[in-house]
Order: C-alpha cells, then structure tokens, then sequence
C-alpha cells in the first residue's frame, strides 16, 4: 500500500536560539537530523517522503537531502547478482510548505504534520485515485532512537487496518512524546475537524439578536490553534488494543538542549548509512541550453 512519509519541519520549537534550522545539527558526522528522519521513512517502507518547510527553509533542506532516496531494503538487495541495479527502488521527495491561509492562525508544529498530509493527498488525488496515500508515518527530526529497528517492523507500518506507535516508558505520541506513528485518512480528520471545531477565531460569537459577529477579540485570544501542543493536536489519535507498537530502549529529544548534550555523551549512537543513502540525489534537469544554468 502507499504509506507517505511525512517530515514536518516548519515552525519547530527548541531552545538553541542558533540563527541556523535546528535539523542541521549533526548526529554523526556528515549525518544530520533532517537526514535521519528521511533515511527513517525509508527505512519504515514510505513510497513517497513529504517534507513540510516553508520557502526559507526549502532550498536549504533541500540541498542537504535532495529529491530523492533509495529504498534501502531494495538498495541492498541481490547486491551480488548480476544487473542488481535493476532491482533499485527510488523514493521521491517533496517539499510543501504550509498554506497561506493557515500561517498565523493554526500553523502550530504539529499542525504541519496534518499540512503535509492534506497536501500529499491533494497532490495525488489531482494525478490520479491510484497513487492516493492510504496511510501516512509521521517522522520527527530531533527524536533520537534506534532508527535501525524499524526494519524488523516494516509489515506492521504497512498494515491497511492497524495503525503503528512507537512508545518510550509506556508514553506515546498521544502524550506529547515526539515519537513517529501511522495514522489514516480517517484519523486525520478527526484531528483537523477537532482543532477546527475548538480554535478561537478574530471574532466572537455574536450577540443574541445579531446575524453576524461583530465584536473583534484581543490579538493574543486569536487564532488559539497556533499555540496547540502535540498532545492536544493529535488527541482524537486511538490507540487500540490492535494497534501494533514497538517499545524502544533509549530516546531523546534533541530539540532540548540538555538532551541533545545527554544524547552526544551517551553510549547509544546512530550509524551514519553509507554514502549511497545519504548524498543528495538530484533528477537531471532537461531541454536546458548551455550557458542557461
């Protein structure tokens, strides 16, 4: 099934204070965490990977990551067989950046995770039914974990019926924890009608006798959706009994700078892929003449 790799990245929140995108900050060497989130798409079986950044940030990432990455699984595959570069799958990268009509009004953090769905469907829909996402996996860039274990993991990511949760210490995305999960079409608009339904407007609500609002509220009362945290975006996420889950040994949350210091100084470590997987690959631009470029 086509499960769509969703990165957000717009309006990300830490406490480095740095001029530069957080994501940037390295991991390894020549491994950063905007890489890591999209080598961990990969990893979960994504057949397309939407990162969510505004146009300041696009170019950027953009020439960190590229426009696309080899399926890693597929990459490895019949390596010692002659012609395995056939057997080769590429995975395509989109940038998308959040609507206008949703900056200053509900473009929280986690809101552009719904951002970025709603525009991987729209995209696809425009193409063609067949190529629709049937479910999206959530990647967060300073979540910190064995990105590695997803591999064992990769059927249950996929399943048409079930979502997937990672949790830490019993707690999950459902509790503010930054950690990837799945989620479909449906839950998604549980989600997006909540905030909808519970965000404050410009206006009040108008007064008996009146057709129309027509007192404005106070600046700082407007527009509350921009301030929801990750707990109160994804609230009407279920988890069920049947949902399918994968307990992780360490985590760490590197849009904090204690643990980004924590996770440096520990034991635990992120192998940085081979080169294959983490230069940027970019599609070859045609009917260009020379002296254009």
């Amino acid at each position: 099934m086509h499960v769509a790799g969703i990165v957000p990245v717009a309006n990300l929140k830490s406490d480095f204070q740095l001029d530069t995108p957080e994501i940037l900050l390295p991991i390894n060497p020549d491994y950063t965490a905007i890489q890591k989130a999209v080598f961990e798409c990969a990893m979960a079986g994504c057949k397309t990977i939407w990162i969510v950044a505004n146009d300041d940030l696009a170019p950027i990432i953009r020439k960190r990551v590229g426009e696309w990455i080899y399926d890693p699984v597929y990459l490895y595959r019949r390596r010692t067989d002659r012609g395995h570069r056939e057997y080769r799958r590429e995975i395509p990268i989109y940038y998308v950046p959040i609507r206008p009509k949703d900056r200053e009004r509900r473009d929280s953090y986690s809101w552009s995770a719904l951002c970025g769905m709603q525009s991987a469907y729209m995209t696809a829909w425009s193409i063609s039914k067949w190529v629709i996402p049937e479910k999206f996996f959530v990647a967060f860039p300073m979540a910190m974990y064995n990105i590695y274990d997803l591999r064992p993991h990769r059927l249950e990511i996929c399943d048409s019926k079930h979502n997937f949760f990672l949790t830490y210490n019993d707690m999950t995305i459902r509790d503010g924890l930054p950690l990837p999960f799945t989620m479909f079409g449906t839950d998604f608009k549980k989600c997006r009608n909540a905030i909808n339904k519970n965000t404050t407007r410009e206006y009040l609500p108008p007064l008996p006798g009146e057709h129309m609002p027509s007192r404005k509220r106070p600046l700082a009362d407007r527009w509350s959706a921009r301030h929801l945290s990750i707990k109160e975006v994804f609230a009407e996420l279920e988890i069920k009994k049947t949902s399918h889950k994968m307990i992780l040994e360490w985590y760490y949350d590197m849009s904090n700078w204690s643990e980004y210091c924590n996770f440096l100084g520990s034991d635990n470590n992120i192998e940085t892929p081979e080169k294959l997987l983490t230069n940027p690959h970019r599609h070859d631009k045609m009917c260009i003449e020379k002296g254009e470029e």
